[in-house]
């Protein structure tokens, strides 16, 4: 009976193991790529790829109560990439870049201590790309 009860416990510990870790991402990277470069930190991030299709997630963190924005720069040879944002529960448009294009910008002010979701996803297989994004502390 000692065996039984240990066994059941331990799928329920490994039930409960794999379903409280998947809860933690709002959004989920899928995509595929060639020759793909990826920095990520709380305060920036950038990716740079040789061909790329889908979605990748990018997790910034405001580790502080201060007000922040993010200064973003991005260049694409082929393709169409619509960049999102998402800080307080909803999905917003941050930019769209097409082939050819280039583009440089911040977004608006961020306060208190958050997690910030930059969401890039392409509209099929794009080419020669570079993303870019800090998070910087607003001087008002």
């Amino acid at each position: 009976m000692k065996k039984f009860v240990s066994v059941i416990m331990a799928v329920v510990a490994l039930v409960l193991c794999f379903t409280l870790s998947a809860c933690g991402n709002k959004y989920v990277s899928r995509y595929n790529a060639m020759l793909m470069v990826r920095t990520n930190t709380s305060n920036n991030a950038s990716v740079s790829f040789d061909s790329f299709s889908g979605t990748y997630v990018i997790v910034l963190k405001n580790n502080s109560a201060d007000e922040v924005f993010i200064t973003y720069e991005a260049t694409l040879e082929e393709g169409n990439i619509k960049v999102y944002y998402d800080f307080d529960d909803e999905k917003l448009n941050l930019f769209e870049i097409e082939t050819n294009g280039s583009v440089d910008g911040e977004t608006e002010t961020f306060t208190g201590n958050k997690t910030i979701y930059i969401i890039i996803e392409s509209d099929g297989k794009c080419n020669d790309g570079s993303f870019s994004f800090v998070l910087e502390k607003s001087e008002k």
